[in-house]
């Protein structure tokens, strides 16, 4: 094991809310559906520093189709601050943090989401893990939307 070039300095919770679905039907399998998770990363580097990022990542499950039956909507945001080891090759930082950082913030959203849902009256439900792997950094937005899938 070695230490990663990626630190995670400080995170926080901006945002958080948590409705029960009173529709949610027991007796039917749960339908949620790849495009009923929103994930929206932004990245925004700390002045003229490469190697110091805030890292803005939003999470919302809140369905429009009839059929989703769906135990909870929620919506979560998170804001962590990232330093990027002065080893680290500079022109490779950027891509650094939109792969890396993301991934570290979806992962604690993944377990607040889990430990929630598990107080709830339908019991915890687990996000997917996801990746935020980009083989073309360069064509990468500076604000990304990625979409996963909730799963029970």
């Amino acid at each position: 094991m070695k230490s990663s070039p990626l630190q995670l300095k400080n995170y926080f919770v901006t945002s958080l809310t948590f409705t029960a679905n009173k529709g949610f039907d027991l007796n039917k399998p749960i339908n949620v559906q790849f495009e009923d998770l929103q994930v929206a990363p932004s990245f925004l580097m700390q002045g003229d520093n490469s190697r110091h990022w805030e890292v803005t990542l939003l999470v919302k499950h809140q369905p429009a189709r009839q059929d989703a039956n769906t135990p909870y909507y929620f919506t979560i945001e998170m804001v962590g601050f990232f330093g990027v080891a002065n080893e680290y090759p500079a022109e490779k930082t950027e891509w650094l943090v939109k792969t890396n950082a993301t991934s570290v913030l979806f992962s604690t959203v993944r377990e607040i989401v889990r430990a929630i849902t598990a107080q709830g009256p339908y019991g915890a439900i687990m996000l997917p893990t996801a990746s935020f792997y980009d083989s073309k950094p360069q064509d990468a937005p500076a604000h990304v939307v990625e979409k996963v899938a909730a799963k029970n």
